[in-house]
């Protein structure tokens, strides 16, 4: 569903000075100082199982396994500019190593303006970027037609890259049913996608195995994808079944993909009831302790949750509305999450909270969250990844190695206007390690740096 992007810079941005971070007591007290519990719906049976001995049915993440590389993280560094991708738009919203190149999703404001490729980094190559895939369908009316508006994600599953289009063009192609629908783009196995079609710069045919489209019918929006229990959904702002578009309700839901990829199905939704009015949204998603955990968008900002969580029986592999967990860990209104990382038994979160600024905690059992409290004047955290020997978090000001006590830095942003800055609600600065290497993504210019 479109709107200005006025309206999310305000809760990305104006709303919270940039660099901002959650100050609180608890955020003062150090990386072991508890913040408030999960609500009474946490304390469900998933955690319950793992800990009684069971086997866990699904990996932790997000992705195939990574190579966090080899040796001792750098104890002082600094981020130096690779280059200028071709198509860079404004930002990259996400960065995933597949085979021997690293991929970097593009954006210039996700869901506010026409936007979206896929980036391929070889360094070896003698032009080490290039396209991997543009929707920007240039030459195509913009009144009922457009472009999508920003890749959030870019996923390596099962050796494909699954990209999903964050805001498609207006009403759709009417590929699925009229009003509305939304896309998940998926690689071949070396990475390639196929191109928009002509005429019209339609969407790629069905995946069938190779590179394709799959649609989601009545999908305002597609925001993330994963597998989980053995099933690819797909996090969405949609239209419930034999409800109108545009008109009705619009809760976030999630959509389940055919075996085959090329159609993905509404499963689930939050919230429930249907509320008479408002926009929400699922966002970004994890997989930890055998539940799905999603982001929460609620567009008019008043949802008292701050996610929610996923989680079946060991037994089913299909979620039931019954299975639906809204937590509330914050207690404040309007929480977005702009990241997940699931590492060694821990789950991280990177969260927007209103008042509070953007704040970083973890959980070791999926229930109980710690703030993580970064050392003062290092800005706002935007993602956290485990990079040879050390675990780190990227923030506006610097670059932060946060599994040793004190918190230590290795690099800092000392440019006045960070490449890194938090100023969009979709789109926080990634990290990825890439051949030993750790990489970040610029949000001003679609510009890539390394770690040296």
């Amino acid at each position: 569903m479109r709107e200005t992007f006025a309206a999310l810079a305000c809760i990305a941005a104006a709303c919270t000075p940039p660099g901002a971070t959650r100050a609180t007591p608890s955020a003062t007290a150090g990386a072991d100082a508890a913040v408030a519990d999960a609500d009474a719906n946490a304390a469900d049976a998933g955690a319950d199982a793992i800990e009684a001995g069971r086997a866990q049915i699904d990996p932790d993440g997000d992705d195939d396994p990574a190579d966090p590389g080899s040796g001792a993280a750098p104890a002082t560094g600094r981020f130096e500019l690779v280059g200028k991708p071709p198509l860079a738009l404004k930002r990259i919203c996400d960065l995933t190593v597949l085979g021997d190149a690293l991929y970097a999703a593009h954006a210039i404001q996700p869901l506010g303006v026409d936007g979206a490729t896929i980036t391929r980094y070889r360094p070896r190559d003698a032009k080490p970027f290039s396209v991997a895939f543009d929707w920007n369908r240039f030459g195509e009316p913009t009144t009922g037609g457009g472009a999508g508006q920003g890749f959030l994600r870019v996923h390596a599953i099962h050796g494909r890259l699954f990209v999903p289009d964050a805001d498609p063009p207006y009403g759709g192609f009417g590929i699925s049913e009229p009003g509305t629908e939304g896309f998940v783009f998926v690689s071949d196995g070396s990475g390639a996608f196929a191109p928009a079609r002509p005429p019209g710069h339609r969407p790629p045919l069905p995946p069938d195995g190779g590179a394709g489209a799959g649609v989601l019918p009545r999908a305002y929006h597609v925001l993330d994808a994963i597998e989980f229990r053995g099933r690819m959904y797909a996090s969405t702002g949609s239209v419930p079944p034999k409800e109108r578009a545009w008109n009705g309700p619009s809760p976030g839901a999630l959509h389940v993909a055919s075996a085959d990829l090329s159609r993905w199905t509404y499963e689930v939704d939050y919230p429930y009831p249907w509320p008479r009015g408002g926009v929400w949204r699922l966002g970004f998603m994890v997989r930890f302790r055998d539940r799905l955990y999603a982001g929460i968008q609620d567009y008019d900002g008043f949802d008292a949750h701050d996610y929610v969580y996923f989680a079946p029986s060991s037994e089913s592999t299909k979620i039931a509305r019954d299975d639906v967990h809204p937590v509330s860990v914050s207690g404040t209104q309007g929480t977005l999450t702009l990241r997940w990382y699931a590492d060694r038994g821990k789950l991280y979160w990177i969260a927007w909270h209103r008042g509070d600024g953007v704040a970083l905690r973890v959980t070791d059992d999926g229930d109980h969250w710690r703030t993580i409290a970064l050392p003062e004047g290092s800005g706002a955290p935007t993602d956290v990844v485990r990079f040879r020997d050390a675990l780190v978090v990227l923030t506006t000001r610097g670059l932060y190695r946060i599994d040793v006590d004190p918190i230590a830095r290795i690099a800092e942003i000392a440019d006045k206007k960070s490449p890194f800055v938090v100023d969009d609600a979709f789109c926080a600065a990634p990290l990825a390690v890439f051949e030993n290497e750790l990489y970040a993504g610029g949000q001003r210019d679609g510009s890539l740096y390394v770690l040296r």
